[in-house]
């Protein structure tokens, strides 16, 4: 292939330019970029908004309701985030407040005690958070305090480094394998292709090259100014500098991107990353931070002054909501989903989306098929503006109706079959399309539950969620024991909210006889339904009996949904009575009681139809009226309950036009409000003097939309209909069918009711679905025996068979199903080859372009190294018995082995204490912190007590003018290795007790006696330089230099340094002496003395075996023995014995 055509495909294909080419491109000016995407064109620079929206409810004047202190400072101390002497503080700060207001009174007007709160609240987050805020009144005069924050995008910055939030890298820093293949041609000698941007990028630059490179780049407006140079702490090498400057190039240049999985990485607001990030647009200009991001660290930023969901719950706030208004002005908005999302017919098709994020579709500029875009869902800009777990939840929903596809395509085409064949299910004999049905969806359900697993991994990749980790703090519900409140944490020692668990046990108890007995009752309920509708058709019989038996489907349906909402509020309160401290506790035993009910609730009705129906009761064949037929009654079942369930989410998409209807037929008498007690003509002209703002503010009207509840019915429902599908679709084919459509309603139902009918969640990350993944498991694992048990007992396949028959026939379907189960599950890889790929490329990358340490190779977390004992012959050592005194010597060694073990496991632990706080630059030759990499560790302690023979009679030194001066100098020009210089205070003659002479008055001897601290001190490739020099005379008197590798024992060293005399100054050989220690690792004497100790471990274990074959020792003369003592110890030893027994 030849290099030109192989250039002009590249352009024909991609666009792609190869390097030598984008180079001479780059020497021009970089072009101005054209606003073709809609989406950013849309953008208004001028909207004026904020994040969230704090809203303080305010007291009529004479109001009579109070609050007492000892309330408040309890709520305040819950409220304030962190331990118990920063709760302490806030609370100081908040009685002080108090004080000044209210004087000594313990109990005051609630309204004066919310507007102190109010104050101080406000107060606080403007002096101590950073905060922009901005206060407001409602427009329709109600007795509300509106307070809007947001966070300066500098604050922001800090707090994405501080808790190392993690941000995608520029697509430009791995532009996907297809870009680093280029070739132009192949290597005439080994035939293989030629890559010409890996080479490219593996060219080392040497410094004044890179920093041409930069500067040119800058001049042509291609990079800012951070990276104009080289960065010569950060950089320490040219692989370092050259990897930046290869980067820059490829983003300036803006090479063909496609990478749909971008690495991320912790952001570091060191300006040598800052080229890394991916920018976006916003009306605030460039910045790293998607809406998502912004609204999280910014509610990161509020929670650790304050948990506003305490207060809002002590009703000291009315509520604290993050604003759809803070899209206002850029792009996604609540009106860009509705029109791509919820009317998903109204969106391009490049916009649309795709059924999985996993799928090709899903990249900007690719056009969804249409036979897709039912399914198609915008997950990107979902992310971009609810967050990870919002995203994830309709990620997984759209997953699992895409995949509802197959169940439904197999299924309709056996009812086809069915029908076509005149083939009935209740006929006599075996029927091979139930256990295919059967066998398909078990096969279905787990390769459905594999995929996800596969498909939620390529979730967390694309969102940079993977082994994401949430910090928890306590639910503001949670409460102290009465009879103890608080205690002292034996963690922490820090007074914590407590309330014991064995408490906490009784009462799970407790609400586990309720959830027994509610289980029960349902049962009974729904037995007795069973029995009425068995009583109306057959006992009382005739036209309208039977027609109201043939109700009792629609009932049971009902009884569904009637029975969940009331036993929703019960599990509420007693998973309430059981007190749990962090909100993943919580919601975990709530899914636990809801959903072993919901179980009973959805499936119980069904599974007596299936099982018991036709024994206790009587089947009347459902739709098709075929008296005794079990099948037609699940069938007829089935469908009523989920024409209830369309209806119901219907119901849910049109709640708001719905309730307005109600409220227009109400009569205008039931919905008159009452007039506040104590309210008077007073009260409202002090409202309207307060007057309201001219002009309703945009977010006002989202405090009228519902609260968002969270996702727990949602994700409940689809599994509960899961089950429904992979269990009961024997009973209706047309079951995954319907399923499926169920869940095209479902997603555009929620979807709406997120964008027009709730407010907004706070953006959370995630990495998975959490226990709902457990869930679904178990659904499957259902499906194998009721799947088994309806074939075997409600069809009348083997209804010729005998009882016991027919249970040993259900044992082997049973079996066979699970066998087939269990298949998919082992024939799917639970990590496939291009996603474990695809995470090590991106650990490659983010090691590559971040962390750039130098690990250390040795591994001291190993197993001690083997003893080869050469000849020694194991079976010598079980044939030879141990004599006497070699005996005490083999004890000797074995006590001391245990010792030098010991000894391991400390060091060891030890070196892992110390690499959690220190990486080893074998480069540099010192350690740099792990927390802040830029930080070297390496110091310098010098202590100078005088200097000898500088001042003489005919050069008298003046010691009130003398001065040191210290620092570390690199032997690399250019390179700084230390901090500034360091100067000490004036000499001083000797005293008379230290030794004075004659000549001392002519500086003969000058004392310092002071201390340095050097430090950092970056690397080993450096002199310790101290100049003795002269104020007075403006001259330099001597120096010493002590290269660094000297004191590199990391002990104290005493000095006696010959000083140097600059030229021209003669005379006697002058000294300064002094004490030193260089300390740059402690990860360097660990290492060594781990070294020596497994030395010391092999002779050890090689003498211990050398006894124990009757050999003797190696090295005697390292080891103590006891039968080397000298008699006169022995004897001195049995003279201590004497006395002490006198």
């Amino acid at each position: 292939m030849g290099l030109g055509a192989s250039r002009a495909d590249h352009k024909k294909d991609d666009g792609y330019v190869p390097p030598s080419d984008r180079a001479r491109a780059r020497q021009a000016p970089a072009p101005s970029v054209l606003l073709t995407d809609p989406d950013v064109a849309a953008f208004d620079p001028t909207a004026d908004k904020h994040d969230y929206l704090l809203v303080f409810a305010t007291e009529r004047a004479r109001s009579s309701e109070t609050l007492k202190w000892v309330d408040v400072r309890e709520t305040w101390f819950q409220a304030i985030p962190g331990d118990e002497e920063k709760k302490t503080a806030g609370v100081e700060l908040l009685r002080r407040d108090w004080v000044q207001r209210f004087g000594d009174d313990e109990e005051c007007p609630k309204g004066d005690v919310l507007g102190l709160c109010r104050e101080h609240v406000v107060d606080l987050l403007a002096r101590r958070s950073g905060l922009q805020l901005k206060l407001s009144l409602p427009s329709d005069g109600a007795r509300r305090v509106y307070c809007q924050l947001r966070a300066p995008v500098s604050l922001l910055e800090r707090k994405a480094d501080a808790l190392d939030y993690k941000f995608k890298f520029k697509d430009e820093i791995d532009p996907g394998p297809a870009f680093w293949r280029k070739s132009s041609g192949t290597d005439r000698i080994t035939g293989r292709p030629v890559y010409d941007e890996i080479i490219e990028d593996a060219t080392i630059l040497d410094r004044e090259k890179a920093q041409e490179t930069l500067q040119q780049l800058y001049a042509q407006g291609r990079c800012g100014p951070a990276d104009v140079a080289v960065f010569a702490d950060a950089e320490p090498t040219p692989r370092h500098w050259s990897r930046r400057v290869h980067a820059l190039e490829r983003i300036s240049d803006r090479v063909p991107c496609a990478n749909a999985y971008a690495a991320y990485a912790p952001y570091d607001a060191a300006p040598r990353e800052r080229h890394l990030y991916e920018e976006y647009p916003s009306v605030r200009g460039k910045t790293l931070f998607l809406p998502k991001d912004r609204l999280y660290l910014t509610k990161r930023i509020v929670d650790e002054v304050f948990d506003f969901a305490v207060l809002k719950e002590r009703g000291l706030v009315e509520t604290f909501v993050a604003l759809h208004d803070a899209n206002h002005g850029e792009m996604p908005t609540t009106d860009w989903l509705q029109k791509r999302w919820v009317f998903f017919w109204r969106a391009e098709s490049t916009r649309a989306g795709a059924p999985l994020l996993s799928q090709k579709y899903m990249l900007k500029g690719r056009s969804c098929p249409c036979y897709m875009r039912p399914w198609a869902q915008p997950l990107t800009e979902i992310r971009a503006y609810f967050g990870e777990k919002v995203a994830l939840y309709f990620a997984w929903l759209a997953f699992y109706g895409y995949y509802l596809i197959y169940p439904a395509i197999f299924c309709a085409a056996v009812y086809i079959y069915d029908n076509a064949k005149n083939i009935d299910d209740e006929d006599e004999g075996v029927h091979v399309e139930q256990f295919l049905v059967a066998g398909f969806l078990v096969a279905w359900s787990a390769y459905y539950k594999e995929s996800w697993d596969i498909e939620s991994q390529y979730c967390a990749v694309r969102w940079g969620t993977l082994r994401f980790e949430a910090e928890e703090a306590d639910r503001p519900q949670f409460e102290g024991d009465p009879a103890e409140p608080r205690r002292v944490s034996p963690i922490t020692n820090q007074s914590e909210t407590y309330y014991p668990e064995a408490k906490r046990t009784r009462t799970r108890i407790i609400s586990l006889v309720f959830v027994i007995l509610s289980i029960a009752a349902l049962v009974t309920l729904i037995t007795v339904i069973f029995w009425l509708q068995y009583f109306f058709t057959y006992i009382l019989g005739g036209t309208f009996w039977s027609g109201v038996g043939s109700c009792m489907s629609g009932v049971q349906a009902l009884l569904i949904q009637v029975a969940s909402s009331i036993y929703g509020n019960i599990a509420v309160s007693r998973n309430d009575a059981e007190n749990y401290r962090t909100q993943t506790a919580y919601e975990n035993n709530l899914i636990i009681k809801k959903f072993a009910f919901e179980v009973f609730n959805n499936y119980t009705a069904l599974i007596i139809t299936a099982f018991f129906k036709g024994t206790y009761f009587k089947c009347d064949g459902g739709f098709s009226g075929d008296s005794g037929n079990c099948l037609g009654d699940l069938e007829e079942l089935l469908a009523v309950i989920f024409i209830t369930r369309y209806v119901l989410a219907l119901v849910g998409a049109f709640s708001r036009p719905i309730n307005d209807l109600i409220v227009y037929c109400t009569p205008s008498c039931l919905t008159k409000e009452e007039e506040l007690p104590g309210e008077d003509e007073d009260d409202i002209e002090n409202d309207q003097e307060e007057g309201p703002p001219a002009e309703a503010p945009r977010f006002e009207s989202e405090l009228k939309l519902e609260e968002y509840e969270g996702m727990f019915d949602d994700y409940a429902e689809i599994v509960l209909q899961m089950g429904l599908v992979s269990m009961f679709t024997l009973g209706l084919y047309l079951t995954p069918l319907l399923g499926a459509g169920e869940v095209l309603l479902q997603i555009r139902v929620d979807a709406y009711k997120l964008t027009a009918l709730s407010q907004r969640p706070d953006p959370t990350p995630a990495e998975s679905v959490g226990s709902w993944g457990v869930l679904m498991e178990s659904m499957g694992l259902l499906a194998v025996y009721c799947n088994a048990g309806i074939i075997v007992a409600t069809t009348k396949s083997f209804h010729a068979y005998s009882s016991l028959q027919r249970v040993i026939i259900f044992f082997v379907v049973e079996q066979c199903l699970l066998a087939l189960k269990l298949a998919v599950h082992a024939y799917i890889d639970d990590e496939p080859t291009p996603l474990a790929e695809l995470k090590k490329r991106n650990a490659h990358v983010v090691a590559r372009h971040k962390n750039a340490v130098f690990d250390d190779d040795v591994d001291v977390d190993g197993d001690a190294i083997a003893v080869d004992a050469d000849a020694l012959s194991v079976a010598a050592l079980r044939a030879k018995r141990v004599a006497r005194p070699e005996a005490k010597r083999l004890e000797y060694l074995r006590r001391k082995l245990l010792g030098c073990d010991k000894d391991l496991r400390d060091l060891r632990q030890q070196y892992r204490d110390a690499t959690a706080q220190e990486v080893y630059n074998e480069t540099e030759g010192v350690s740099y912190s792990r927390e802040h990499p830029d930080l070297a560790l390496g110091m310098v302690s010098l202590q100078v007590q005088d200097v000898v023979g500088l001042g003489s009679a005919g050069d008298p030194v003046d010691a009130a003018s003398t001065r040191l001066v210290i620092h570390v100098r690199g032997t690399e020009p250019g390179r700084a290795a230390g901090p500034a210089p360091q100067v000490s205070r004036p000499a001083r003659q000797p005293r008379a007790e230290e030794g004075g002479a004659d000549d001392l008055n002519v500086g003969a001897r000058l004392v310092f006696d002071q201390h340095f601290s050097v430090a950092p001190v970056r690397t080993t490739r450096a002199e310790l330089r101290i100049e003795v020099v002269d104020d007075a005379k403006k001259l330099r008197r001597g120096f010493a230099a002590l290269p660094l590798p000297a004191l590199g024992d990391q002990k104290q060293q005493a000095l006696d340094l010959e000083l140097a005399r600059p030229g021209g100054q003669g005379g006697r050989p002058a000294f300064l002496r002094a004490t030193a220690q260089f300390q740059y690792s402690k990860v360097v004497p660990i290492k060594a003395e781990i070294t020596a100790k497994l030395e010391e471990q092999r002779r050890l274990h090689r003498d211990v075996t050398n006894l124990q074959i009757g050999r003797d020792v190696e090295y005697e003369d390292d080891w103590d023995f006891p039968d080397r003592q000298g008699t006169e110890d022995a004897k001195e030893a049995d003279d201590d014995e004497g006395g002490a027994g006198a």
